[in-house]
């Protein structure tokens, strides 16, 4: 049976949404694929909230782009990204949290994510198998 985690990832202040976003993709991602290897995640799904730009609106994290709300409050939603991470059973997520919580591996994790991240509101949890309805 598959084995997934979902992060919530909130950007530093200091860096725009998009610039946070071209991070993830195109440097930290390739990070933690070339300190896992193997046990790198069968899917590694990102996703990020829809923002807009309106100045004072949004959460203390977002507080000029908040995300484009439906149902609730810009608060609610004071994250930039969710990501999922899939692999084939839980034997091969083991082997990829003891490859980043290595020595080596978590520090250079830890100061590739002060570039771009919040450290200290970084969320993760584990879920379920996905369940999908197609119309």
């Amino acid at each position: 049976m598959t084995y997934s985690i979902v992060i919530f990832v909130t950007r530093k202040p200091t860096i725009t949404p998009d610039e946070f976003k071209d991070y993830w993709e195109n440097h930290h991602i390739p990070l933690l694929q070339s300190l896992t290897g193997d046990s790198f995640p069968r899917q590694h799904r990102r996703q990020y909230l829809a923002r807009i730009e309106r100045k004072g609106f949004g959460g203390p994290a977002n507080k000029d782009n908040p995300p484009l709300v439906l149902r609730g409050s810009p608060e609610d939603f004071d994250f930039d990204g969710i990501a999922e991470l899939t692999w084939d059973d839980e034997d091969t997520f083991r082997k990829f949290y003891k490859a980043i919580y290595s020595t080596e591996a978590a520090a250079k994790l830890a100061r590739d994510e002060e570039i771009f991240l919040d450290p200290g509101k970084l969320k993760t949890v584990v879920v379920h198998e996905a369940m999908s309805t197609c119309w």
